[in-house]
């Protein structure tokens, strides 16, 4: 069945702008009764604290992850946008084991969260299937899935919706989900399109209704700084309730995850 999987990186520096945009997320997903994931930097949950996130925690609607502690990358990228190329480095290995446990460290102690998925800051082509290494440490530190693969062969965007959620088996964790993050994300988007709402919303359509014509599962990609460009989210209202109209399952990540999980097993 088509799905969307709906995921928020929480990770502005500034405590206001989270702080609005759990606000509005809140009303938002609470009156399309549409769940959602929030996949949190630690310390942007110190910085904005436990209270904001509280009322999300336990509700069946959101999905508190992690995001890493410090939006550390796992692995280098090399983009291509094909105007210049960057480089930007990844972490080592014992960085990314102490970031991704402390962030970890933190949704168990603030907010009784026992973390099992991660969003891979930036994203990666091929998400981590070249990196056993890294796979191997998010595994003894708890994580069950990913959200890694977000870019495309030019380690740019959009990521080919064909790129859907598998297992790790063949890096040796078949008990790791990974869920790719299809198309553009928000800020990327915005980035290169400029922030044209409505042309926005016709980009949405189109990659809902692929979706819902190749029963395909799409990781939607956005972030609590780049959502509230548009004060009211009036963009993924639009995307909640046209996904709703034609008939487009969604859930949570960890819902879909459990879902997933049922099936392996079995």
């Amino acid at each position: 069945m088509a799905t969307l999987l709906i995921g928020y990186d929480v990770e502005s520096g500034e405590p206001d702008v989270t702080r609005r945009f759990l606000e509005l997320a809140w009303e938002l997903h609470n009156r399309y009764l549409a769940p959602c994931s929030f996949f949190l930097v630690g310390r942007t949950l110190e910085i904005v604290g436990a209270e904001a996130f509280k009322p999300f925690v336990n509700n069946p609607l959101f999905d508190l992850q992690q995001h890493t502690y410090s939006h550390l990358l796992l692995k280098t990228v090399y983009i291509d946008d094909g105007e210049k190329i960057q480089l930007v480095r990844g972490g080592t290995l014992e960085e990314i084991e102490r970031d991704v446990s402390k962030a970890s460290r933190l949704l168990k102690d603030m907010l009784g969260i026992d973390c099992i998925g991660l969003t891979g800051p930036w994203g990666y082509y091929r998400g981590l299937c070249d990196r056993a290494d890294i796979l191997e440490i998010l595994h003894k530190i708890g994580i069950r899935f990913t959200r890694t693969w977000a870019r495309n062969e030019k380690d740019y965007q959009p990521t080919p919706f064909e790129v859907q959620p598998f297992w790790y088996e063949h890096s040796g964790f078949p008990d790791i989900l990974e869920c790719p993050c299809q198309g553009y994300q928000d800020i990327y988007w915005y980035w290169i399109y400029g922030e044209d709402m409505e042309g926005y919303k016709a980009y949405l359509r189109e990659c809902a209704d692929l979706v819902r014509e190749r029963n395909w599962v799409w990781g939607y990609g956005a972030h609590d700084h780049t959502a509230i460009k548009d004060k009211n989210l009036s963009q993924i209202e639009f995307l909640i309730k046209y996904a709703q109209d034609i008939g487009i399952k969604i859930q949570t990540y960890k819902d879909f995850y459990e879902e997933m999980r049922s099936v392996w097993r079995s």
